[in-house]
């Protein structure tokens, strides 16, 4: 007697193996046995005839740490079959949260992403888990411990050096929270104030990571420059000088004058393992990207958290220098401003939500402005919380990338749920869609991966290399996180236009041994865990 019993479907078992035809059973939040079982009882039998059945997808790089807590349902990633998110990159964590009111405060409005009155709760990343799971959330998340919160609540959100004594404290409270189970540390070398770190520094923290074998450093780069991948050169560099496995954030060719060379980049990264340096990395199946404006201002102008910023845009002759600044240094790492590819997809002030989808051109058009001002007028009005969308990135590059044996799928999105507290703005459609945009459009329509090894980037690859033993796969003793897959019809429906849309043909999915969508409909039910490295 079985609690579930998954019957009549194909098992691609997350493996990367070819898929085969079997039953799965499931009992309590396990998997009990997989084979022909179609004559065992259970309480509860889902047919699987011409569908898919997988492991649930392992979603590898994700900033699902607060829009959890907001909406416990995360239904844009449920719905097209994640069951796990790994949080925590780029740098910014919710934890750990400084001892020091005004280090709190800078940390809290830096994660602004939902609202700024959410009650948190915690400290360090255990309180994070207890809060969690006491809530109660519907995908299971796998936390990094971030450098920018490390850094914020060691030494303030300025610029600076880091002393020996800073190094130390960073050292202390990065140690905590691989103790607490953090799956590694995560840099945001374009945002602040991880981007005031230097190599040195970076290297030094890793430390930690090579004292705990498996740990990873995943990096959101420095910006690219027109002489080729500086930022993947410096992580590699990182990953070499430490010890440690690194692990690349969303790879891409953003600079306008190097698309084309994803190529070149992957060969590059092909030649740093050959001598020695464990890297992998992630990609979304998109091409654009998405991120807070306020990282496109000058490193000096961010310095003291969001509200300084903003304090130096309100002043006219700061704001004067932020502006030439901007026009002479170029966007992020000096690649050229194209404000016709810049699209605002969220902003909190309510008198300036009309901007919601235009692009920074348009908006100057209809202000009678020039682009870069109604920029910044747009970040002083909504107190540099605005959202943007970089159309700097091209379709083959970003194949290239999704196709290579050392990537895997990360949405670098959230777990949104439309109409609700998380579903505001015009988001990335990356949100809601990746995971099925790479079986519907990558796999079926125009395909650049083969089933089984589409599944294998979104599951056990990802398992293998966070280190989690017992997920990402359908094998009898590992948790029951699957999802079934009609592989003819399930597709994506979020556009840029009209992101809040779920993906389709993902009927059912199981959560930790609970079913938790049916017949394409969510249950209700929150069975999932924050997981411990």
């Amino acid at each position: 007697m079985f609690d579930l019993l998954v019957t009549g479907g194909t098992v691609v078992d997350g493996t990367g193996a070819p898929a085969y035809r079997a039953d799965v059973a499931v009992n309590g939040d396990r998997i009990a046995a997989i084979g022909a079982l179609a004559h065992a009882s259970a309480a509860r039998t889902v047919d699987a005839t011409g569908k898919v059945v997988a492991p649930g997808f392992i979603d590898m790089h994700t900033h699902s740490d607060l829009t959890l807590r907001a909406d416990a349902r995360g239904w844009s990633k449920l719905r097209q079959g994640v069951t796990t998110d790994v949080v925590g990159n780029c740098g910014m964590t919710p934890y750990p949260v400084a001892a020091d009111p005004e280090r709190e405060r800078v940390l809290k409005e830096s994660l602004f992403a939902i609202a700024d009155d959410m009650p948190w709760g915690w400290h360090g990343l255990r309180g994070y888990r207890e809060t969690l799971q006491a809530q109660g959330i519907a995908i299971n998340v796998a936390p990094l411990v971030g450098h920018s919160a490390i850094r914020g609540a060691a030494m303030g959100f300025g610029e600076g050096h880091a002393t020996a004594d800073d190094l130390a404290a960073m050292r202390r409270l990065l140690s905590e929270a691989l103790d607490d189970g953090a799956f590694g540390l995560s840099t945001g070398l374009t945002l602040p104030p991880s981007s005031y770190g230097d190599t040195d520094e970076v290297v030094a923290l890793c430390a930690a990571l090579a004292a705990r074998p498996g740990r990873l450093y995943c990096s959101h780069v420095r910006g690219d420059t027109v002489d080729g991948p500086t930022g993947m050169r410096e992580a590699l560099e990182i990953g070499r000088r430490a010890g440690v496995p690194v692990h690349l954030a969303h790879m891409a060719v953003n600079d306008p004058r190097r698309w084309g060379t994803a190529s070149e980049v992957m060969d590059e990264m092909d030649g740093a393992a050959r001598a020695g340096v464990d890297v992998t990395c992630d990609v979304y199946p998109y091409a654009a990207s998405s991120s807070g404006f306020s990282q496109c201002l000058p490193g000096w102008a961010q310095s003291g958290g969001r509200l300084d910023t903003v304090a130096r845009l309100r002043d006219p002759s700061t704001r004067a220098r932020i502006r030439d600044d901007m026009e002479g240094d170029g966007l992020l790492a000096g690649w050229p401003w194209h404000w016709d590819r810049l699209m605002v997809c969220r902003v909190v002030n309510p008198e300036w939500r009309h901007a919601e989808g235009m692009t920074f051109a348009d908006l100057a058009a209809t202000r009678g402005v020039a682009p870069i001002d109604a920029a910044l007028d747009l970040m002083a009005a909504d107190e540099g919380r605005v959202q943007i969308i970089f159309f700097y990135r091209t379709e083959e590059d970003m194949r290239t990338f999704l196709r290579h044996p050392r990537s895997m799928v990360g949405s670098d999105g959230s777990a949104l749920t439309a109409g609700g507290p998380t579903g505001g703005g015009r988001p990335h459609p990356r949100n809601y869609g990746a995971a099925a945009r790479v079986l519907g459009r990558y796999v079926r329509e125009t395909p650049v991966l083969g089933l089984e090894d589409a599944i294998h980037r979104m599951s056990g690859k990802v398992a293998d290399r966070l280190g989690v033993r017992d997920r990402g796969r359908i094998r009898a003793g590992f948790a029951a996180d699957l999802a079934v897959i009609d592989p003819h019809a399930v597709v994506d429906h979020a556009t840029f236009e009209a992101p809040h849309q779920y993906a389709t043909g993902v009927p059912w999915v199981v959560v930790n041994g609970a079913v938790a969508v049916a017949d394409g409909e969510p249950t209700g039910v929150h069975r999932g865990r924050v997981l411990a490295a």
